[in-house]
């Protein structure tokens, strides 16, 4: 199993790669100085949104929304599956297991994607664990991943519009 580039031709050279790692310290910078800013906690929720979204999906545009979708609903049901019981009772549990057999019958046949996908299912559990203490600290789980996902989102159709013009100068260039 790779963990970096596939091909050693894709790997960056050693000063490009500190160059990126620069790029790397300024977005992060830049990422907790908005939560801090803005008052959103929970940055580590927005980080694992950056981690999903970013390096593992590889920022496909494709994915962004269900990216988005599935870590607030992985929150809302781990709000469902703890707090509901707890403020409710009987009724909250059968209700919230209810509903986690629903979300476990989408994701196990791939339905409701855009809600019920990988991202969901990490996030529910990483919400859940009991030192998150998601009863109390959901909206700032959920603020921030929405603030990582405008960030971030942002951040990448700048980088991709920049890779255009470059792709279009380049291209103008080799033809005059």
């Amino acid at each position: 199993m790779s963990n970096g580039p596939e091909d050693a031709h894709a790997r960056l050279s050693v000063p490009m790669t500190a160059v990126v790692l620069v790029g790397v310290f300024v977005f992060m910078g830049l990422f907790f100085a908005l939560h801090t800013l803005l008052g959103v906690g929970m940055p580590v929720f927005g980080i694992l949104f950056l981690i999903y979204w970013a390096a593992i999906l590889k920022q496909d545009p494709a994915a962004f929304v269900p990216s988005v979708l599935g870590p607030l609903a992985g929150i809302a049901l781990a709000w469902v599956l703890i707090v509901m019981p707890a403020q409710t009772g009987t009724a909250g549990m059968v209700v919230s297991r209810v509903i986690l057999v629903v979300v476990l019958f989408c994701f196990t046949r791939g339905q409701a994607k855009l809600l019920v996908n990988n991202a969901t299912m990490l996030f529910v559990t990483v919400a859940a664990v009991p030192e998150f203490d998601v009863g109390r600290n959901y909206g700032g789980m959920a603020g921030s991943v929405v603030l990582s996902a405008a960030y971030m989102g942002l951040v990448a159709l700048g980088l991709r519009e920049i890779g255009k013009r470059r792709a279009n100068r380049k291209i103008v260039a080799d033809v005059a």
